[in-house]
């Protein structure tokens, strides 16, 4: 294999065949991950395509860096997103980026659509497409343990994704669960698969490239490899992913004011230590685990116990993974003050495959429209849907996940998202959407509003927005400043996602640190190109968007009318405020970007 993937597989499940392709072009000038995938998208998805049509593609791609030095290690997802209708951007950690580098592949993209229920398995040069058989409406968990037990391939050097049945009912914001405790979530990459009629795809290589054989300096790369472990593992840096995980905000977050909770209405939770980090860690964590050339170990894995029987011994033990933001959107978002309920919540999202936060919001409006009168009894067939109760919830998610399309109930129309609920309901004041999309756990002020609103993806990864509204609180605001810190931090996280370096490592990969990562693979690349690259790919990722028919001055269509009624650490926002930002951030886009609305 060579240093930098550059072989583009490309499968084809109308006509059932595939190639692979020469990408080398491609790599070498857009490094891979979303710099290549976008590239990949553009070719292959039209502008009319319909997100949930075989005109749609999903495309994998990997970085040039990705099993080379540690916490390189994800996988970016793209494809026109069937939740939004505009640019779907999906990121995961697991095995996934490891399997396709021994497979010798640096992207994959899925065209077409199978004529029945598939799985795709991919070892090393070989590509089948097989039925998928009873596999069909089964749980994430149950098809991943049997495809690992059917399915001959390495442990360890083996990648299974899959989908729920959410995905299969095409729930418009279903995932793909990636090696049972990483997902593709937030926009429907589940849904597009589903649409597709592939319920799984099994990837697996043994290839490898000899670093003398390459012409790499064996010492040189040790040292830098080296170097980046010690940070890891015998610095602060890394530290805290570690110990609580990313549920170490609640409490922060909090004390801020800035906690969502009950659908965003107020900042802060009364019962927030029972859901907290520090109460996962001391009562239901069961391990830490790590995804592949990574030792920091941030997933964490909570043990729910259920009794199923009489006798004592009658317990049964589920795995669930556990993250800040979709605990805070399940949890303290419905009021769910409880570790257990928000388990069995976080669990029915995970064996369904539906994306965890944008459940949450749905969740959150269906309970607030019960609770005011804006849907009745006769629209949920008799089930209350209340605030704080876990048993009604696990229901909806239920209904929700096995939805008829027959039958256009209350449930049928959660499943097509928040905005096809109010446009069938109402309630557009209590319905939290950023341009369609379901906002993150965060409600840190203004920057994390204007940073959802104007992200690649709507998703507070894609910015600093949370991270600059608290460096500025009880400051005066710098609008043109800080939009253009806003506008520079996404442009870098685009660079480290050409490379596909965790964001959570963000703050060790500095631009000085990537260059000397490419270096001890004998490659150049200066900082300034790097810098380039982000600024280049930020305005391909814009000039799709737009494409696709995004518009974020709207600014009832850009920020939910409820943020303004949530205190937060800059106490309740005007409406003016926001809409100054995003006049700037409108300049910004005509004079850095060369792009208009």
């Amino acid at each position: 294999m060579k240093i930098i993937p550059d072989r583009i597989l490309v499968i084809n499940l109308t006509t059932n065949d595939h190639q692979f392709i020469d990408g080398a072009d491609l790599f070498n000038e857009w490094v891979g991950g979303v710099g290549v995938g976008i590239n990949l998208l553009n070719k292959y998805v039209p502008t009319e395509a319909d997100p949930l049509g075989s005109n749609n593609a999903i495309i994998f791609a990997i970085g040039s860096l990705s099993t080379f030095y540690p916490i390189i290690s994800k996988t970016v997802a793209l494809f026109r997103s069937p939740y939004t209708h505009d640019l779907g951007e999906s990121y995961a950690g697991g095995r996934l980026s490891l399997a396709l580098r021994f497979a010798d592949i640096g992207a994959l993209c899925i065209i077409g659509k199978a004529e029945k229920p598939s799985i795709i398995t991919i070892i090393n040069n070989e590509v089948l497409i097989k039925p998928a058989g009873p596999l069909s409406q089964m749980y994430t968990s149950t098809v991943g343990r049997i495809l690992r037990e059917l399915i001959p391939a390495q442990p360890g050097k083996r990648s299974i994704l899959r989908i729920g049945q959410a995905g299969e009912k095409l729930v418009r914001y279903s995932n793909i669960v990636v090696d049972t405790l990483r997902h593709f979530g937030r926009l429907g990459a589940g849904a597009v698969l589903g649409s597709k009629n592939i319920k799984a795809i099994v990837v697996s290589g043994n290839k490898d490239i000899p670093l003398d054989q390459a012409g790499i300096d064996r010492k040189a790369y040790l040292k830098t490899y080296q170097k980046i472990w010690d940070l890891c593992v015998n610095t602060e840096v890394m530290k805290k992913y570690h110990v609580l995980g990313t549920p170490q905000n609640f409490l922060p977050l909090n004390e801020l004011n800035s906690l969502p909770t009950k659908n965003f209405l107020y900042g802060k939770f009364d019962k927030v230590t029972e859901i907290s980090g520090e109460k996962f860690v001391e009562t239901y964590l069961g391990r830490r685990v790590s995804c592949n050339t990574c030792p920091v170990g941030c997933i964490h894995v909570a043990i729910l116990r259920e009794r199923y029987g009489k006798d004592l011994a009658d317990i049964h033990s589920t795995s669930v993974p556990y993250d800040y933001e979709p605990m805070a959107l399940l949890g303290s978002g419905l009021l769910i003050g409880d570790g257990v309920d928000l388990m069995k919540l976080l669990e029915q999202t995970e064996k369904y495959g539906m994306d965890a936060i944008t459940t949450g919001g749905v969740l959150g409006y269906l309970a607030e429209a019960y609770e005011k009168g804006i849907i009745t009894d006769s629209d949920t067939g008799g089930l209350p849907i209340r605030f704080g109760n876990c048993n009604d919830f696990l229901e909806v998610i239920h209904r929700i996940a096995q939805r008829d399309g027959e039958n256009k109930d209350l449930y049928w129309w959660a499943g097509e998202g928040l905005d096809r609920l109010v446009k069938q309901y109402g309630g557009s004041d209590i319905a939290l959407r950023f341009n369609n999309q379901t906002p993150a756990g965060y409600s840190t002020g203004p920057y994390s509003m204007i940073g959802h609103a104007i992200g690649g993806r709507h998703s507070h990864l894609d910015n600093a927005g949370y991270s600059l509204d608290l460096k500025s609180i009880g400051k005066e605001l710098q609008s043109t400043e800080n939009m253009m810190k806003l506008v520079k931090e996404e442009e870098w996280r685009n660079t480290l996602n050409s490379l596909i370096i965790c964001l959570f490592a963000r703050n060790l990969y500095t631009p000085q640190l990537v260059v000397e990562c490419f270096q001890s693979l004998g490659i150049i690349k200066t900082e300034k190109e790097l810098q380039n690259l982000g600024l280049r790919i930020q305005k391909l990722r814009l000039a799709t968007k737009l494409r696709f028919g995004y518009n974020f001055l709207d600014t009832e269509l850009a920020i939910p009318s409820r943020l303004y009624e949530m205190e937060t650490g800059h106490g309740k926002l005007s409406k003016s405020l926001i809409k100054e930002h995003l006049e700037i951030y409108n300049s910004i886009l005509i004079e850095r970007y060369h792009l208009n609305l």
